[in-house]
């Protein structure tokens, strides 16, 4: 059969409008599960490494694990060689919807890969990644971007990656250089270019700390979704309507759930994990994105818990 294609694709995906964003590590089937209780439309996987999927057993049953509840999904992968790249994505491909290529990884580790954000310097290599997934895999192919300093290099480099296949473009506000999100403002008026200049969908990412800010950001966008990534962290509820608890906030760091609400979140998020094989790593790490901020008052507990 076809593989649906741009809006069809998305359609058939339920047109969803709030996103769980690849995290490393972070957005594990628990998490997913917990955050889709709270508004989220669409998760995506952890950013998986397509040479050591297709190499590892050990890594896939570490990395990757699905539910009957965790449609749709996106499979993320990060990766610089074409064909190791559709091997792995072949063999995920029966679990999920789409599988997703990250451009948008800016941290070190992907510049020594030479994978991620890094491959916005070699557009032969980022076209034939696409092309690649999108000619033989038997579900669609979506791309994950940043944007460049100037417009139009941002514009040229978006159209490529449609061109090559992608049938949605997921777009970080903000260029590889600009990795500390806390401190810089993400460029809505790029995502609102790009989303003008294709005709695939086009999803937002960068200060969506609120269900009040994305749909600010879908209106000054007229993106067709939204992606939050670090601010899920801290309110899993991010996206729930009505509002679950958010405390107001200056500027573009996370917002942190008071005491009380983040307590119940890790309650049953601890209740979902009783219920799927999720690593103590990511257990930790989502315990002290919701109360660590909490925990620094109770460093006697705060000690126990990191030790």
């Amino acid at each position: 059969t076809a593989k649906a294609r741009g809006f069809a694709f998305f359609e058939a995906l339920g047109n969803p409008r709030y996103h769980v964003a690849p995290m490393v590590d972070q957005s594990e089937l628990a998490f997913r599960e917990l955050c889709k209780r709270y508004g989220a439309t669409l998760g995506y996987t952890p950013m998986i490494h397509a040479r050591l999927f297709v190499e590892s057993p050990k890594y896939r049953r570490e990395i990757f694990s699905t539910s009957t509840r965790d449609r749709p999904l996106l499979a993320q992968f990060c990766a610089n060689d074409p064909e190791i790249l559709l091997r792995a994505a072949t063999m995920i491909a029966p679990y999920c919807d789409g599988v997703d290529i990250n451009f948008g990884c800016p941290q070190r580790i992907a510049k020594r890969g030479n994978y991620g954000a890094f491959l916005m310097d070699d557009w032969k290599t980022v076209e034939a990644l696409i092309r690649k997934l999108d000619e033989e895999l038997p579900v669609p192919v979506t791309a994950k971007i940043r944007v460049y300093d100037d417009l139009e290099t941002t514009l040229k480099y978006a159209k490529m990656v449609e061109a090559a296949g992608a049938q949605i473009v997921a777009v970080h506000g903000r260029t590889r250089e600009q990795k500390r999100c806390a401190d810089i403002r993400a460029n809505w008026a790029y995502i609102r270019a790009i989303k003008d200049a294709l005709k695939v969908p086009v999803l937002a990412n960068g200060d969506i700390r609120s269900l009040a800010e994305a749909r600010a950001c879908l209106e000054a966008t007229g993106a067709d979704g939204v992606l939050s990534a670090e601010p899920l962290l801290s309110n899993p509820a991010l996206f729930s309507d009505p509002p679950f608890y958010a405390a107001p906030t200056d500027g573009y760091a996370p917002i942190p759930l008071d005491g009380v609400a983040a307590v119940d979140l890790m309650i049953e998020y601890f209740d979902i994990c009783k219920s799927y094989t999720t690593s103590f790593s990511y257990i930790r790490g989502h315990v002290w994105k919701l109360v660590g901020h909490w925990m620094s008052e109770f460093t006697d507990l705060r000690d126990e818990f990191v030790a």
